[in-house]
């Protein structure tokens, strides 16, 4: 594994480990807020969960700069035209699956579900219809990030599959630790608990 993988692997994880502290550490997060850790602008927005999104859109930046990166400057891609067509038809499917997950947990959630509106104290209400009805598809949103980027470097025929790969990973920590009940209680447990004083309203 070469230094530039290491350095991606270390760019994709910073939005995992970010989202996994929100979970396992709301109050902490809240306090960052509240006391300007993340800027004037953030500190000033009077809902936790809009602070998340506001955060969560500049994460993306990164994520999207480093598969630009990857596809434009360490990939050979094709047109997808000249993509061997049982990869293209698989790009295509996988990709238009994840984006209709993506939609449709927006849909369900809204921006106060998707950005842990039930973790900071917010009324989210449990839904049981599409995508969560779904039985085999655990997380929706996550696994439609994993098939949209999968869909995108099939569909452009990638010589290599070192962003997917990584992603596949730093999403499949997320939903079996960082943000699922056995992660916080196992980091809780070595690291401390949520504490109160760090709750600001």
């Amino acid at each position: 594994m070469s230094a530039d993988d290491l350095y991606i692997i270390f760019l994709l994880g910073i939005e995992r480990i970010l989202y996994g502290s929100w979970f396992i550490y709301p109050n902490y997060f809240k306090f960052q807020v509240r006391t300007g850790t993340f800027g004037e602008s953030i500190k000033n927005e009077p809902l936790f969960w809009k602070s998340a999104m506001t955060l969560g859109k500049y994460i993306k930046v990164i994520q999207f700069s480093v598969v630009a990166y990857d596809l434009l400057y360490r990939c050979d891609i094709s047109n997808p035209l000249n993509v061997d067509p049982k990869q293209l038809i698989a790009g295509i499917v996988l990709l238009l699956i994840g984006q209709l997950l993506n939609v449709a947990v927006f849909k369900a959630l809204g921006g106060v579900g998707v950005y842990y509106g039930h973790e900071f104290g917010y009324s989210v209400q449990r839904v049981s219809y599409f995508p969560y009805n779904v039985s085999w598809i655990s997380d929706p949103q996550y696994w439609g990030v994993v098939f949209t980027i999968w869909g995108i470097y099939l569909t452009l025929g990638a010589s290599m599959f070192t962003i997917p790969v990584m992603e596949t990973f730093w999403y499949l920590t997320s939903m079996k630790f960082l943000e699922h009940p056995r992660g916080r209680y196992i980091v809780r447990k070595l690291m401390g608990d949520d504490a109160a004083k760090y709750v600001h309203k």
